[in-house]
């Protein structure tokens, strides 16, 4: 199959996560059969939130061959070029949703299943009155609580300060997240490809030369 090209999947530059859109949504993760989006037949393991053009995505699932990754992105037009994508390269450990992550991750994903989650370069919703569109919030990191396996991890990274303070405080607001020490972070060995290896991250290089980038670990606090 021949690979997609990207100008012919061209979206709106921002999603309104709060706007109906016409998408099919599980009633709950019982619904899902994975065993047509992977071929071990298993659920994810990760999740790439707002996955965008998939490149950072596809680059997991070369990595990790043994992880189902599920990637999740609210413009139609952008996941329907990383499906095509994905079928173009013949990956099976990976599939991409075209759903709105911010109102709908239980109904994909059960619970205490996961064992990281990715949000690279969201959307910063600059306006004040969009601010509460932004996918992390004190709200969605209890559902990121939900989800995540004892132990599991959040990466986070942007070229936005005043949105990677945001997210920060959102999550450290949250008692079950702690924030990961930078030296544990260099321990890890997806983190450094969070903030170089995203469509977005290629763009932020260019543009500014700056990232900012953490990880938040699920803790046990029985």
């Amino acid at each position: 199959m021949e690979a997609p090209k990207k100008k012919d999947f061209r979206p709106r530059a921002h999603a309104n996560p709060f706007r109906d859109i016409l998408i099919e949504i599980p009633k709950n993760s019982n619904e899902l059969n994975w065993s047509t989006h992977f071929k071990s037949g298993k659920q994810p393991d990760f999740l790439d939130i707002g996955c965008g053009y998939g490149k950072f995505s596809i680059e997991l699932s070369k990595k990790y061959e043994d992880k189902n990754i599920c990637g999740l992105e609210i413009r139609e037009s952008v996941a329907e070029f990383v499906k095509k994508k994905i079928e173009s390269e013949g990956i099976t450990n990976l599939c991409v949703f075209h759903t709105n992550a911010m109102i709908f991750l239980p109904n994909y994903i059960f619970k205490e299943s996961i064992e990281k989650i990715f949000i690279l370069f969201p959307d910063p919703h600059f306006k004040k009155k969009k601010q509460k569109a932004r996918i992390v919030s004190y709200q969605t990191t209890h559902i990121f609580d939900y989800l995540l396996k004892d132990n599991g991890r959040v990466y986070i990274s942007t070229d936005i300060e005043d949105l990677f303070m945001h997210m920060c405080a959102a999550f450290e607001n949250n008692i079950f997240f702690k924030q990961m020490s930078d030296d544990e972070c260099l321990k890890d060995d997806i983190y450094e490809l969070t903030y170089t290896r995203t469509n977005e991250s290629m763009r932020a290089a260019v543009k500014t030369g700056k990232t900012f980038k953490a990880i938040f670990q699920k803790i046990n606090i029985n």
